[in-house]
């Protein structure tokens, strides 16, 4: 992981701050690394230096200091140190050993017990437990329908007026019906509400279409529609299941934040499987490490989700990365706008399509993006934006990013035919 993608980890700007002035600091002592792990100890306001170490598998960390923050600031300078300038390799400590053995016992489930009695009474349990979700989501939808009908006959112009506690009162039935799906559902017409804007209503009015498809269609066993109630399947389950074997680029990124979990998701371009969807989540306050490096180019297998393209997928076995190579993208925006066709076919509920094209060059208000037919496609304007910019200095680049409808969200920038660098 470059600096960038370091700090993104970070909780919050303070604590990202601190950790970049605290990894030029001289009070580090005994840092080396290990083909598994980082370790150091930092000078704190103590007697004792604080024992900072990190996990290189998944980039957990550990630090004796007291900050309730994670990562904190010491086990972030500590990886910055390393990248700026790579930590000898050394015998690993007691202590660090220790930590990873801890770990590595924790991650190792216990044995089951194989017996026929017990597969029996697992599997009898394991039916027990999904009638009762399917009887509870059930009642969800049954109450979301009333509550699509109050909404209806009341009218979208009453819905800025309604206070914090009348949505989360739906939310939290949606919730307590396990269906979590369509309580994010819901918060998102939330958000677009309380975002307000000149097309506030149209935007709500077209969620809460998809929300009564979705209620209509909750008793079919697609899929896809299982997955938007918010039914899931487990990553062991899908690790088991075949792979596919590719050269993976992970050119597109996007953060959310529930207010419980956070969530990364990330496209990655597979040469001979097209995009796929790589998610990881964080809680208690963490912030998601990528499921992949992000910008870098990985062979490997990653095991696809049940579902429509582009697939959700868990992560295998990886082995090397290297720089990605060129990615191709359609000739015009007329081309990738019609290669959406089917995705929206399958999943009318998708909101965000990864979207590239090849030749474009940015309006002098930087408000479009140009193909070389001359049609153009709103861009967002934010530092990804400017950072293309100051990269292709104007010049036509090939350009991907996420697609909502509505603007360009870019991720990704290369030289026309060359290889691609994220800069979103």
């Amino acid at each position: 992981m470059d600096a960038q993608a370091l700090l993104e980890q970070a909780p919050d700007g303070r604590v990202a701050s601190s950790a970049t002035r605290l990894a030029g600091s001289s009070g580090w002592q005994g840092t080396g690394r290990s083909d598994t792990a980082l370790w150091g100890l930092c000078k704190g306001s103590g007697k004792n230096p604080y024992q900072v170490c990190v996990d290189l598998g998944d980039r957990a960390t550990k630090c004796s200091c007291p900050s309730r923050k994670f990562p904190c600031k010491h086990a972030l300078a500590l990886q910055l140190r390393d990248v700026r300038e790579p930590f000898p390799a050394a015998e690993t400590p007691d202590w660090v050993t220790e930590w990873l053995n801890r770990r590595n016992r924790a991650a190792t489930p216990a044995a089951a017990d194989e017996s026929p009695e017990a597969v029996e009474r697992r599997a009898r349990a394991k039916e027990k437990t999904a009638l009762s979700r399917e009887t509870a989501v059930r009642a969800g939808v049954a109450g979301l329908t009333d509550w699509l009908g109050d909404v209806a006959g009341a009218g979208l112009a009453g819905l800025p007026a309604r206070d914090a506690a009348w949505w989360h009162s739906i939310q939290a039935r949606m919730v307590d019906a396990q269906a979590k799906g369509l309580a994010s559902a819901v918060d998102e017409v939330r958000g677009i509400v309380a975002a307000g804007g000149p097309r506030w209503a149209h935007d709500a009015a077209d969620r809460l279409g998809g929300l009564h498809l979705l209620a209509r269609l909750s008793s079919s066993p697609d899929p896809v529609i299982r997955r938007r109630l918010g039914f899931s399947v487990a990553e062991e389950e899908v690790r088991a299941g075949p792979g596919w074997s590719d050269r993976w680029a992970p050119l597109l990124k996007v953060e959310s934040d529930d207010g419980l979990v956070r969530t990364v998701r990330q496209w990655v371009w597979g040469r001979a499987h097209g995009w796929v969807v790589a998610v990881r989540h964080a809680g208690g306050g963490g912030r998601p490490v990528p499921p992949l490096t992000h910008g870098v180019q990985v062979e490997g297998v990653l095991h696809p989700y049940p579902g429509v393209p582009p697939h959700r997928v868990a992560v295998g076995e990886l082995s090397a990365e290297r720089q990605p190579e060129p990615v191709p993208a359609p000739a015009s925006w007329r081309a990738a706008l019609a290669g959406l066709e089917e995705c929206l076919r399958a999943d009318p509920w998708l909101r965000l399509h990864p979207l590239g094209c090849a030749s474009v060059r940015v309006t002098e208000d930087t408000g479009q993006l140009v193909d070389e037919e001359g049609r153009g496609l709103r861009v967002r304007s934010d530092s990804a934006l400017d950072q293309a910019l100051a990269l292709t200095g104007g010049d036509r680049f090939d350009a991907w990013g996420l697609w909502n409808g509505r603007e360009l969200h870019l991720g990704a920038v290369a030289t026309p035919g060359g290889a691609p660098e994220v800069v979103g």
